[in-house]
């Protein structure tokens, strides 16, 4: 023995979407309001990835050390090329490069 059920169908006007129904259902225009509601949603989403990009939330806050002192230099020192003095002179070791062979 088989049951078989039976439905009414919706006639193609009630359906949205449909073909057959009135011009203009389908797509209804946003609202003034709704618009500004989602121009300041976006505007708002923008601020927060921005101020979580430059100070995020929980960030580790370490110390630094502090700077090692400038050692204090006369100009002669510095002249002189005296090592440890702001503005002398480095010694440089240059080697020469290896001769070509033919």
């Amino acid at each position: 023995m088989r049951i078989r059920i039976v439905r009414k169908r919706r006639s193609d006007a009630a359906v949205p979407g449909s073909a057959s129904g009135p011009p203009g259902d389908d797509y209804r225009p946003l609202s003034g309001r709704r618009r500004l509601l989602i121009l300041l949603l976006a505007v708002a989403t923008a601020i927060t990835v921005v101020l979580t990009l430059l100070d995020p939330p929980g960030g580790v806050v370490r110390k630094r050390p502090p700077a090692p002192p400038v050692p204090e230099c006369s100009a002669s020192a510095a002249a002189a090329g005296e090592a440890g003095c702001v503005g002398g002179k480095a010694s440089v070791i240059l080697s020469t490069p290896p001769a070509a062979s033919r």
